[in-house]
């Protein structure tokens, strides 16, 4: 008998502990309970396993992409596209999430009674958000700290961004020496990008149970009428990601990248976007995406090993679409009009926030938190958002796998006598 594949299995752990995580909201079985609660350090333990791998694979394969394109003019001209790519489609996923969520979440509103229930179980959780919004540092301080006083600290806290700016500037360094001590280099890092991706594989072998682990307490402490409530939130999130992703990167791939047919890069780039949303980690998903860039789409090794590990610490269009349909939500949530100034202000926000996204737990929904107080909302919004993310930060994180890949295959184009 053919045993099911490992997004299937994935995804049959996650409806299973969906499932028990209800029922024992609905029964209020004590035993029952204790289960879907008491498994929460399993799935804990299942995603300090992925985020072990963060840092060693980040470096690696940054150090490699950028020592492999050589030259420093190269390496600058991959760059401006990569993050003209980045910022371009980021912009118009925030604008179409907007404008989108302004059409759907009205159509379904939350009654009176039940939104005075959201907004005092959002209340409860005030402290948290607190606590967690703090960690955002604001722009000023998120500058200064692109720079790495110590490399060794950086990665010990797990400061994604710092480490990059290092890995990039000790890639460009290490592309610049001779060839010798340069093919060491680069030799040294893809060995290591190579065990850290056979690590992966072992990780993702437990991936069901795991994601089971996460689902079951999040449903159980939430129950059935709170993910009902919050129905038409994950609706407008979901249906934003799955009309909007492929029609921006399917013309992204016709117009730019101008691939002889859309439909088949789609089929190509899929095991990789599938791994990125059964896993919800871009990270997870790097070492497929880059199989699918190299081997399949045929990409130089140096421009996927720069854009795609880039891609999947910074590049994030699902969560713009996820902010912005938030902002919209949370406003009518509270019966706050937004006026055009406020939108404009969400939109860029957003546009930062994306950006900046901090290595915390439920990252996206806690970056949330300075979108909302931009457009004057009140940040515990988002306490509620954070029981209901595991399914759309699926959706959120296939369609940034997407965009990973559709992105090194347009900085790819006229790179590969040079790359």
């Amino acid at each position: 008998m053919k045993r099911p594949s490992l997004s299937l299995s994935i995804t049959l752990g996650l409806l299973l502990g969906l499932g028990v995580g209800v029922l024992a909201s609905a029964l209020r079985v004590g035993w029952l309970t204790s289960f879907a609660t008491g498994v929460e350090p399993v799935g804990t333990i299942w995603i300090n396993l992925i985020r072990m791998v963060v840092v060693p694979l980040v470096v690696t394969a940054l150090v490699s992409g950028v020592a492999s394109l050589g030259d420093p003019a190269s390496l600058g001209r991959v760059g401006l596209k990569t993050f003209g790519f980045f910022f371009g489609t980021i912009i118009v996923f925030s604008i179409l999430g907007l404008l989108l969520a302004l059409v759907v979440i009205p159509l379904a509103p939350v009654a009176a009674d039940t939104a005075a229930q959201l907004r005092a179980a959002a209340a409860e959780r005030a402290a948290e958000v607190s606590a967690q919004t703090q960690r955002i540092q604001g722009f000023r301080q998120f500058v200064i700290d692109l720079v790495p006083t110590n490399p060794v600290k950086a990665a010990a806290d797990g400061s994604l961004l710092p480490l990059i700016v290092f890995s990039v500037l000790f890639g460009a360094a290490a592309g610049s020496v001779p060839a010798a001590p340069r093919r060491t280099i680069i030799e040294l890092c893809d060995a290591a990008v190579a065990a850290l991706t056979k690590l992966i594989v072992w990780i993702m072998v437990v991936a069901p149970v795991g994601v089971f682990c996460l689902a079951a307490p999040v449903a159980a402490r939430f129950g059935w009428t709170m993910l009902r409530s919050l129905a038409v939130f994950i609706f407008a999130v979901v249906l934003g990601i799955v009309i909007f992703g492929p029609l921006v990167y399917g013309l992204a791939a016709k117009l730019l990248v101008r691939v002889p047919s859309v439909p088949r890069f789609a089929r190509d780039i899929t095991p990789g976007a599938a791994v990125a949303f059964t896993t919800t980690s871009s990270m997870a998903a790097v070492p497929a995406m880059m199989e699918t860039a190299i081997d399949v789409l045929k990409l130089p090794r140096g421009v996927a090993s720069f854009v795609i590990p880039l891609g999947a610490t910074l590049n994030r269009p699902g969560s713009a679409i996820y902010q912005t349909t938030a902002v919209v939500f949370v406003a009518s949530l509270y019966g706050v009009p937004l006026t055009p100034v406020m939108l404009v202000m969400a939109v860029l926000t957003c546009f930062l926030m994306t950006f900046s996204v901090a290595s915390i737990p439920s990252a996206t929904v806690f970056t949330t938190a300075p979108v909302l107080l931009a457009v004057g909302l009140p940040a515990e919004g988002i306490a509620l958002l954070i029981g209901v993310d595991r399914i759309p930060d699926m959706f959120r994180t296939g369609l940034n796998g997407v965009g990973h890949q559709t992105a090194a295959a347009f900085v790819a184009r006229g790179e590969a006598a040079t790359a």
